[in-house]
């Protein structure tokens, strides 16, 4: 009597334990077939879909944007989507992302590397700027001042500057090539000029600004000495 108890048990708990599997089965099932994530991408579909998704709160607002701007870069693209899910797009616009993080590190690390191994032999600064009005056109004008640290004259140099606000805001880009010599550990001073134009705003909000007000930033691309030697 006592085994077949013990049996009879082990059948119940058998039998629950296969009844909760099942169970937890279907609902897994059920909630798969709900996520509007698990749905394909279809154009048609597509305005429908994004509420529905909406809705669901299944994504983070981060992700959400993500995925749609992923789906209208596709498109813009010429990229076909067609057939795969949102949950499979949005896996694609992660990795892309990624992709585009991992390049644009990449590219700071470089200039970073560039702007320091060049800077260690020229520094370049930006001391004045003002206004001049010649023959009826209008210009702003920059006081740069090149200073050589090096020991070997410097024959050329290429590169720009970024203005910005104090809130890091760029104002302006403004391309220097300068090819007056520069003997080793000396400062030459020159004035550049770029056309003022009233109606553009990068022109007028500088011309509006302090030496004071804003910040400039030297970004080196070529220094050529008088030996022929070059860094770049």
């Amino acid at each position: 009597m006592i085994f077949t108890k013990v049996n009879d048990l082990k059948q119940i708990d058998m039998k629950n334990t296969l009844s909760l599997i099942s169970m937890m089965i279907v609902i897994m099932f059920l909630t798969s077939c709900n996520n509007p994530l698990n749905k394909k991408y279809s154009e048609k579909t597509l305005e429908a879909d994004a509420k529905e998704i909406g809705k669901s709160k299944k994504l983070s607002e981060d992700d959400a944007k993500l995925l749609i701007g992923y789906i209208m870069l596709a498109k813009l693209g010429g990229k076909d989507l067609e057939g795969k899910t949102y949950s499979e797009i949005l896996k694609i616009a992660q990795d892309y992302k990624k992709e585009q993080q991992d390049l644009a590190t990449k590219v700071r690390k470089d200039e970073e590397e560039k702007m320091a191994k060049l800077g260690a032999v020229l520094t370049v600064a930006m001391y004045d700027k003002g206004y001049t009005k010649e023959d009826f056109q209008e210009y702003l004008q920059y006081a740069i001042a090149f200073e050589n640290k090096s020991n070997k004259d410097i024959k050329a140099v290429k590169g720009y500057i970024r203005i910005y606000d104090l809130f890091d805001t760029e104002i302006k880009r403004i391309n220097l090539v300068e090819d007056d010599m520069i003997p080793a550990h000396q400062i030459l001073k020159k004035i550049f000029t770029t056309e003022y134009n009233e109606f553009m705003d990068e022109d007028k909000q500088l011309m509006g600004k302090e030496m004071k007000d804003i910040k400039v930033v030297w970004i080196p691309e070529k220094i050529l000495f008088e030996d022929g030697s070059f860094l770049e």
